[in-house]
């Protein structure tokens, strides 16, 4: 059975592969297209072809001289191209990644564009993935009451999530420059938290950032298997390397959204985990955001000393109204 760096360089070298043969497919068709419009740049191509070859022979000494025939035709070719305004290079594959045309190595190193596929693959190897609808597209703040509440202070609950939405909106655009980029989301089950975060995910990776979208649970049950083969004896290899991968995502990757924070059995071992991954995030300058039904008060009450500093000091929290949307959906269409 392959193991999990195997499948995905598997599917790596699938995805250029696709991408080199649609590279190529489309120019094949270009030139069709063109030379059915225009048969005279077929005899360009190919007496610059032929002049080529002789040039080349003429180069090995197993010809005459060359007489200057193929820069006759290249001058004559370029004149046809500028007079029917044809780009140069209509012969040659438009790659999707211009810099290592589509095989992902540059000079024997991996190519920028490596990280990106294999973002957009990792992603699928985790428990939890991400709505495809949670966008801010489909944000609607007409969920919320727009009746003034006291418990929030006068305000509707549409308004919260009117500021709640605009900084979202505001850390997505500007993520890469922002000085704070850990945020804590914190409210009712069915308030909208997971759409949020997810709708952020969503805008960082169409911008090319590398997101990781995980629940609690399951982050600190990736984080102790990866921990325990670590200190094993004689740890399968593969079993290793595969859990080294996805911890890896956790600590490299430009934004972690962690939700349903405070629904994992909490004991030292996962507080260990979770200030480790808080730490090292923070000291990398990556981006975090976590969200859960813990309120700020109960920070100290569920966690240790040391993780209710971490929360309430390098994070950002946005409190979001009460009532439960799924709930008042329900309830509505009965």
């Amino acid at each position: 059975m392959a193991n999990l760096t195997d499948k995905i360089n598997s599917e790596i070298v699938r995805v250029y592969e696709k991408r080199r043969h649609s590279a190529f497919a489309a120019r094949d068709e270009r030139i069709s297209s063109l030379y059915g419009r225009y048969p005279s740049l077929r005899n360009f191509d190919e007496r610059l072809r032929a002049e080529g070859f002789r040039r080349l022979q003429s180069a090995l000494g197993q010809t005459q001289p060359e007489s200057g025939a193929f820069d006759r035709v290249l001058r004559e070719r370029q004149a046809f191209l500028a007079e029917h305004r044809i780009e140069e290079g209509y012969d040659q594959p438009a790659f999707y990644c211009h810099v290592c045309h589509d095989t992902g190595r540059v000079h024997n190193r991996w190519c920028f564009c490596r990280r990106q596929i294999l973002q957009d693959i990792l992603p699928a190897f985790f428990p939890d993935t991400m709505t495809a609808d949670h966008t801010f597209a489909h944000f609607n703040l007409n969920r919320y009451d727009s009746a003034p509440s006291e418990r929030l202070k006068s305000m509707s609950a549409r308004e919260v999530m009117a500021g709640n939405l605009q900084a979202a909106q505001f850390y997505a655009a500007k993520f890469f420059s922002l000085k704070d980029r850990n945020l804590f989301f914190s409210g009712d089950p069915g308030t909208g938290k997971t759409f949020l975060m997810q709708c952020i995910g969503h805008r960082l990776m169409e911008d090319g950032a590398s997101v990781i979208y995980i629940t609690a649970p399951n982050l600190f049950d990736l984080s102790t298997r990866y921990k325990r083969l670590q200190q094993s004896f004689r740890p399968d290899p593969d079993q290793l390397e595969e859990a080294a991968m996805l911890y890896n995502a956790f600590i490299t990757w430009d934004l972690l959204l962690i939700d349903d924070l405070g629904t994992e059995i909490a004991t030292p071992e996962t507080f260990a985990q979770l200030i480790a991954v808080l730490d090292t995030r923070q000291s990398r300058r990556l981006g975090t955001v976590i969200a859960s039904n813990l309120k700020v008060p109960d920070f100290a009450k569920q966690y240790d000393r040391r993780i209710d500093s971490r929360l309430k000091g390098d994070f950002l929290i946005y409190s979001f109204p009460p009532g439960d949307l799924r709930q008042r959906r329900a309830e509505k269409s009965e």
